[in-house]
């Protein structure tokens, strides 16, 4: 059996799930294939697609949408799919119905689809980074959702998506365009040591770590802050407390 799992991520916990199906996956003998939209694999020839992404005011964010629309095609022959997204909360989790209508119009047989409750790392105005004994708890938990969803693999059954999500992509359309705006108040200050990091990291080529200037494509998904190694990168000119991904926790279990 072969899965191709293809995600988008911020900083860090949609790719860290993602590695969790590729490891239970791996276990059970799968051939896997797993990458970033950044740097995609040849969406070809596959029994299983998992595709994962994070939750951005309601939705997946509009650039793995896109993505999807673009790059995966039509299939014929039976392929299966699970979608999965990851956020701070799940009572607006619903990205994982845009996706799968989109996989299941374009001919797979969407049978999981998983919401997953992770640690926040986006914080920038009002919210509070989550307490770390929480983020274990929540990879814990994550881990054991991972092989739940794995298990259902083998005795698969379709599921339907029956909600028109015409509303759930306009919200992302409609973040697309704030974070442009939210985008321009980002800063690289005094402290930066010129590493080139956020730039490298930028999944919009937005930064110009020389120039110490953002330009106008930010997708607010804040990896710039929470990979820089100095953490001198601000927002309105606050500093922010930078997030770290505890995937060992996780790996225990999945």
């Amino acid at each position: 059996m072969k899965t191709t799992i293809v995600y988008f991520s911020g900083t860090g916990n949609t790719r860290a799930v993602a590695h969790g199906y590729a490891r239970a996956l791996m276990r059970t003998g799968q051939d896997v294939t797993i990458a970033s939209i950044e740097q995609p694999p040849a969406i070809n020839e596959h029994d299983w697609l998992i595709v994962g992404g994070p939750i951005y005011a309601g939705n997946m964010p509009d650039e793995l949408i896109q993505w999807v629309r673009r790059s995966i095609p039509t299939v014929h022959s039976g392929q299966k799919a699970i979608v999965f997204s990851t956020s701070a909360g799940l009572a607006n989790a619903n990205g994982v119905k845009s996706i799968g209508k989109k996989l299941i119009e374009k001919g797979y047989t969407l049978v999981d689809t998983q919401a997953f409750e992770m640690p926040r790392n986006f914080y920038l105005d009002k919210y509070e980074p989550t307490p770390p004994d929480v983020q274990r708890r929540q990879f814990e938990k994550a881990g054991h959702q991972i092989m739940t969803s794995v298990q259902k693999m083998n005795g698969a059954h379709d599921l339907t998506i029956q909600d028109s999500v015409v509303m759930l992509d306009f919200l992302a359309d409609v973040f697309r365009i704030m974070a442009k705006y939210m985008g321009k108040s980002f800063h690289i200050g005094a402290t930066c040591i010129g590493c080139g990091r956020c730039e490298e990291n930028c999944p919009k080529k937005n930064i110009d770590h020389k120039e110490k200037k953002y330009a106008n494509k930010c997708i607010l998904c804040t990896r710039c802050i929470h990979n820089c190694p100095v953490n001198a990168i601000d927002y309105k000119g606050k500093r922010i407390e930078q997030y770290r991904v505890r995937e060992e926790i996780m790996t225990d279990v999945s």
